[in-house]
């Protein structure tokens, strides 16, 4: 009798599984490792030391840059646009100085809350480029219910 051989029937290829799971794991720890991540750039602000003494300065010293909801800028009551601020700022501390024996006025950016925060980040920036301006105090406005 002659032997029959069985026909084999072909397989299919298969990729293995199982240790997928394990790789992948792998591959986000190796890419959480070695990325490098950005610091974001915030405002350097050089805060005084705490105290107990309270300063009272009197409205005659303040000059106020205020910033609406909509993102209107002010100089105390004066509208101004972006590329005039620097220049009038400087005049008003100026005259300050020239009426009050050189003192220094005190600066205060007063931003709605409401406004755009780029408009204050804008703002800012143009006072810190006033060299006369070096008493610089941010406060918020609330303005509605």
């Amino acid at each position: 009798m002659p032997i029959l051989s069985k026909r084999k029937v072909p397989q299919e290829a298969e990729i293995p599984t199982a240790s997928m799971a394990d790789i992948a794991f792998l591959l986000i720890i190796f890419f959480m490792t070695s990325t490098v991540f950005m610091r974001e750039k915030g405002l350097k602000i050089a805060l005084p030391e705490k105290t107990d003494q309270v300063v009272k300065i009197g409205g005659e010293r303040v000059i106020r840059v205020s910033i609406n909801d909509v993102g209107e800028i002010f100089l105390d009551e004066d509208p101004v646009a972006t590329f005039e601020l620097k220049e009038k700022l400087a005049q008003r501390i100026a005259d300050y100085k020239a009426q009050h024996e050189g003192r220094d006025p005190l600066v205060v950016l007063r931003t709605n809350v409401d406004a755009p925060y780029e408009k204050m980040i804008e703002v800012f920036d143009v006072i810190k480029q006033v060299p006369e301006a070096k008493a610089v105090s941010l406060a918020s406005i609330r303005t509605g219910g």
